[in-house]
């Protein structure tokens, strides 16, 4: 499976929504998608090597990065919106980040390295694209392999958690 981004490998409006523009980078977020629901991790570990070549290498799978990482957002925003229906008046949604034992620590504390996919999906539920591209160039970007890895499962995880989370009803949407 491999990918190939056009651009800055950002669309001018993130989202999930396959017109053509994410399909390789929806395959690729898709097959690691599945192989964390899988528990399949060691397929998930090759998986990642392949796509945690340093920025400005030769294009190839690892030049997908970005696109997978801007996919996989983009999709926790959407689950997001259609689990919990759209911010109304005034209102916005908050990110409460939790400890291993439960305490609550808060998210504007987090390093910027260790929160860029919090704050990318914080943007785009604001309706801010602009900030989630600054926020996923600047993961596009990252030299340090193991910061890249960690941002990627980071967004693995957390679409996991949202698509396995028992809900009530969905909302209705809203209307356009």
């Amino acid at each position: 499976m491999g990918c190939v981004s056009g651009g800055d490998g950002y669309p001018a409006v993130m989202g999930s929504d396959l017109d053509g523009r994410f399909r390789p980078d929806a395959e690729v977020a898709g097959h690691l998608l599945a192989l964390v629901f899988g528990h399949q991790y060691a397929e998930l570990g090759r998986e990642l090597s392949s796509l945690m070549a340093p920025p400005d290498t030769a294009p190839g799978r690892g030049s997908c990065y970005g696109g997978v990482l801007s996919w996989l957002t983009g999709a926790i925003a959407d689950v997001a919106v259609a689990r919990l229906g759209h911010a109304t008046n005034g209102g916005s949604f908050v990110l409460e980040v939790r400890t291993a034992a439960g305490g609550s620590v808060d998210a504007r504390q987090l390093p910027p390295r260790q929160a860029r996919v919090g704050r990318a999906v914080l943007a785009l539920l604001d309706g801010d694209p602009d900030a989630a591209r600054v926020q996923l160039g600047a993961a596009d970007r990252e030299p340090d392999a193991e910061v890249r890895v960690t941002t990627l499962i980071e967004a693995l995880t957390w679409l996991n958690a949202l698509l396995d989370a028992p809900t009530p009803a969905l909302p209705d949407p809203p209307p356009e």
